[in-house]
């Protein structure tokens, strides 16, 4: 097996993507670096590929592409003499293939994650009794501060396990509040202290085209003694429900005392976990 730097063959890559060679082509040119991938070819024919991706929290993720499970030993290793820095992967927790390759590549977990497909009807029955607390208001992002919501964002996810190191950015950010229908203002919120006008916790539902996804809520830790995340929730899911579907998606990691367990008493279905892994 032979592996080689990407430059422009999009013509052996294209179908490990499930795609055109124009569509990757054009995927690529919308990046915000240039793209940085090798390929793993057997025969001459393409049999895998992996792209690194720098993350706003400092972390560089491998994508690998591809069914052959064999391809990511070299391909990983071709990306690690390159990037010269830990890298970071996902992977089905029940993808035993891919699993053993990477910890024979030197991968280990770091963060346990858990899917869960949760129905509308039994979360917002286990949020009825949800009231916002006195001295804070929910407010629609599409009414918030950009900066300070900006900042409020950053924060919690630097206090999140997994996205600790978090330094968005801010077009980044302000152009996902203008992607329609997956941002909907009815499901995206912010709560606010009245005395202070800080910005104390917030949630996101997206509207994706393949069904709502619960992407986020978090609190400030001296907000978390107060019951603003379940009002952030009933308010917001209460407004998802009304976009036609049954259930929403979502995950949580294993570890997260706060949400994990919540998902799970609001009737959330599992639907497999997944790691994310690190190497170097």
């Amino acid at each position: 097996m032979q592996v080689v730097r990407f430059v422009d063959q999009y013509r052996l890559a294209a179908h490990l993507y499930g795609t055109s060679a124009s569509e990757l082509r054009a995927r690529d040119a919308g990046r915000d670096r240039p793209t940085q991938r090798w390929l793993a070819l057997d025969g001459g024919a393409p049999a895998g590929a992996v792209t690194a991706a720098r993350r706003p929290d400092g972390r560089t993720f491998l994508v690998f592409a591809g069914s052959d499970p064999a391809t990511i030993g070299p391909l990983a290793a071709a990306a690690g003499a390159a990037l010269a820095r830990s890298m970071h992967t996902t992977v089905d927790g029940s993808a035993s293939a891919r699993l053993t390759e990477l910890r024979a590549a030197g991968f280990r977990t770091e963060l346990e994650s858990e899917a869960f497909e949760v129905p509308f009807g039994s979360a917002l029955a286990g949020l009825r009794r949800a009231w916002v607390p006195t001295g804070l208001t929910i407010r629609s992002a599409a009414g918030a501060d950009p900066a300070r919501l900006f900042t409020l964002d950053n924060t919690l996810r630097h206090l999140t396990p997994g996205t600790d190191g978090w330094r968005g950015d801010r077009k980044w950010f302000l152009d996902e509040l203008a992607e329609a229908p997956p941002f909907d203002p009815d499901a995206y919120l912010v709560a606010i202290d009245e005395a202070n006008g800080e910005y104390a916790a917030m949630v996101r539902v997206w509207r994706n085209p393949t069904g709502p996804r619960l992407g986020f809520v978090g609190v400030l830790p001296q907000y978390r003694n107060t019951v603003i995340a379940a009002a952030l929730l009933r308010q917001a899911l209460g407004a998802a429900a009304g976009w036609g579907h049954a259930t929403f998606a979502t995950e949580a990691s294993t570890t997260n005392r706060a949400v994990h367990p919540r998902l799970v008493r609001l009737g959330g279905v599992s639907r497999g976990r997944f790691l994310q892994m690190v190497c170097g």
